[in-house]
């Protein structure tokens, strides 16, 4: 077994990761987590909160 067959290896285990992070990110499931930490950003207020601090 030569630096070749190391280097198939972990082409492969990178390509099987990248394919389960797909599999992950575009499932059907996680979208309503997405849409709501799009919207968060939307939904946020510009305005700065009123600190007591003295800043």
């Amino acid at each position: 077994m030569d630096i070749n067959w190391a280097r198939s290896l972990f082409t492969v285990w990178v390509f099987i990761s990248f394919m389960l992070v797909l599999y992950i990110v575009l499932n059907k499931r996680n979208k309503r987590n997405y849409d709501d930490a799009a919207n968060s950003i939307m939904q946020d207020n510009d305005t700065p909160d009123n600190d007591k601090s003295g800043h």
